[in-house]
């Protein structure tokens, strides 16, 4: 008796990716049922589309592997449900994924996991005035009085005021109505006359609480008066040095103080002479740190499995899944590049990778597979 010709059933070998649609050409595509047989190894991708005149699909892998590195190895988007066979190994080989950014990112690649860059939460410890200038050549107090009120007062006053100092931005600067960048024991500021030849380069130097002993070649006083005061709302600062610098002549024409707050009537910073002629006394060095914003990152880990961030951009670290990673970065840079890796096995000894065996809107059936197949990490 002679074996009837199966006319319905289209079947084609298979050596390379692309779409077995076209593999199987336009006349055998058009078959209700689709038979693909691997003849050998395949990179890449097999992608199936739809067609209504399919009513079974199958694919063999005949023992052979289909194994994509960038992407999932079958893409079926049909309606029919694609039957896998056979004991080769469907896998996608993907294991890394990189970001990189200035801001707040979303990386579709690991799961919708997030890079959160934060300019307001971390804040570090920087030179907000390093001024350095030879002797001779500072910025002179001055003769003319300014008025200005002091945080203890209960009116206004007036004093030889260096004026380069008395503006906002240097109220800023220093901290603030508390002061809080000169209460600090690594404040300085030394002095120069502005006539050098009586011997006298550098006058004095002060320094905040608990300071070094000595800036700038000469011994550095701390404040004498150190107090706060309840004022125009807001707790205001006075600091004062008694003995801060000597007049010309090495002295002979006294020892002068410092006194530093915020002028409340201006908002402005105030470092005032006590004794003198301001035109003969200069500021020469001044350092003042403080805390400035720096930018704080925050990798969440949205995949199921941990993942390795390299590229020290800033990240560095093994992050569990559904955990997170934070880095510090002690300056305004809002940049960051990283790579993540993911690696090792389920239960089932299936390697993860970052997709799915099939990344289509169609359904695969494995119950006739035999090989192993990746999982998703998603």
């Amino acid at each position: 008796m002679a074996i009837p010709l199966i006319s319905n059933v289209g079947f084609t070998e298979v050596s390379s990716s692309g779409v077995l649609n076209d593999k199987a050409g336009t006349a055998k595509s058009k078959l209700p049922i689709q038979l693909f047989k691997l003849s050998g190894a395949v990179t890449g991708n097999l992608q199936m589309n739809n067609d209504a005149a399919h009513k079974k699909i199958i694919l063999d892998t005949n023992g052979n592997n289909i194994t994509n590195s960038s992407g999932s190895p079958l893409t079926t988007n049909s309606s029919t449900t694609l039957e896998l066979k056979g004991s080769g190994n469907v896998q996608s080989t993907l294991k890394t994924f990189t970001s990189s950014g200035s801001g707040n990112t979303t990386i579709n690649e690991a799961d919708s996991s997030t890079v959160a860059v934060q300019a307001d939460t971390h804040t570090f410890d920087t030179a907000l005035v390093d001024q350095a200038r030879s002797a001779g050549s500072g910025v002179s107090f001055g003769d003319g009085f300014t008025t200005f009120r002091r945080p203890q007062d209960s009116g206004n006053n007036s004093g030889l005021v260096n004026e380069s100092y008395y503006t906002t931005g240097f109220a800023a600067l220093f901290g603030g109505v508390g002061l809080t960048n000169i209460n600090r024991s690594d404040f300085a500021m030394s002095f120069t006359h502005a006539f050098l030849e009586d011997g006298t380069p550098i006058s004095g130097a002060i320094v905040g609480p608990s300071g070094p002993s000595s800036f700038d070649g000469r011994s550095a006083s701390t404040p004498n008066t150190n107090t706060t005061h309840s004022h125009a709302g807001a707790t205001y600062r006075f600091m004062r040095w008694n003995s801060a610098l000597v007049g010309v002549n090495n002295g002979n024409s006294g020892t002068f103080a410092i006194e530093m707050f915020i002028d409340s009537n201006t908002g402005k910073a105030v470092v005032n002479i006590v004794g003198g002629r301001g035109a003969f006394n200069q500021i020469k060095n001044v350092n003042v740190v403080g805390p400035t914003a720096g930018r704080r990152f925050i990798f969440t880990n949205n995949l199921a499995i941990s993942c390795v961030l390299s590229g020290s951009d800033p990240f560095n670290a093994t992050v569990s899944a559904g955990a997170t990673n934070q880095v510090d970065r002690n300056s305004t840079d809002s940049t960051f590049s990283l790579t993540g890796t993911i690696s090792g096995n389920d239960d089932s000894s299936r390697p993860f990778a970052l997709k799915d065996i099939n990344d289509g809107t169609g359904s695969v059936n494995e119950d006739a597979y035999t090989g192993t197949k990746s999982v998703s990490a998603l």
